[in-house]
């Protein structure tokens, strides 16, 4: 009877003791998973941090990609309008130049003119004193010979042959003032012309600094020139004495 009263009371204990490692296991399994839990939890919540940050970062990007568009809009916009005032810019340049050439020709021109002139005028110059020496020597021997109306009607001729001489000087002269007066005017064309271009500004001035020279070149080759070969006279002083008449 004792034997069997115990082996139920070792089954309870048994039990019991079942229950409680079970009981104690299961809680720790708890603590474990709860400990789990916590820990997804926060992983969670990292993970829905970053994925805000992504998104927060997926908005900057597309702003930024929208910025990006627009300023390759504006640039391609602006490209366009560069090319647009270059192009305008070259026909500009290619018209000036056109008309750089044609006053390039005009200049070459007038200076072709004014140089005929002057080797002109300086031949009659040249044939004036001739005549004028030779009227001299004429003059005296005749003065010799005692021949008074010889000797009047060959300062007569000289007279005569002055005067056809003026009048020639005076008709270049007038030739040379209206050539002058045809370039001032076509430099004052050009000078507008200048202000459009920069080019044209420097090539402008070299002209004129090459025409200066040129003017400058002639009157120093005008005054050799007008100096007598026989008796190194210097006629220039007539010469502008005829200028100051010809403006008055």
């Amino acid at each position: 009877m004792g034997g069997r009263e115990s082996d139920p009371q070792k089954q309870l204990l048994n039990l019991i003791r079942n229950f409680a490692a079970e009981k104690s296991q299961g809680e720790r399994r708890v603590v474990t998973l709860r400990k789990q839990i916590e820990k997804l939890t926060w992983e969670l919540s990292e993970a829905n941090s970053e994925l805000e940050n992504a998104k927060r970062c997926k908005e900057l990007v597309e702003q930024d990609l929208k910025g990006f568009e627009v300023q390759l809009f504006l640039s391609e916009a602006s490209a366009q309008t560069l090319e647009a005032r270059v192009s305008l810019i070259q026909d500009q340049i290619s018209a000036v130049g056109s008309d750089l050439e044609t006053l390039k020709n005009e200049e070459a021109a007038l200076r072709d003119q004014f140089i005929h002139n002057m080797l002109r005028l300086n031949a009659e110059i040249r044939k004036f004193h001739h005549n004028i020496i030779t009227w001299e020597i004429d003059a005296v021997d005749c003065a010799a010979s005692k021949d008074a109306p010889q000797v009047i009607m060959k300062e007569n001729d000289a007279e005569v042959a002055l005067k056809v001489l003026e009048s020639r000087l005076l008709e270049l002269i007038s030739q040379t003032a209206k050539a002058d007066e045809e370039y001032q005017a076509e430099q004052k064309i050009y000078k507008n012309q200048h202000n459009q271009s920069r080019v044209t500004s420097l090539t402008g001035n070299k002209q004129s600094s090459k025409l200066e020279a040129t003017y400058s070149s002639l009157g120093e080759e005008l005054q050799r020139r007008c100096m007598c070969p026989s008796c190194h006279l210097d006629n220039l002083d007539s010469f502008s004495e005829l200028v100051a008449n010809q403006e008055k």
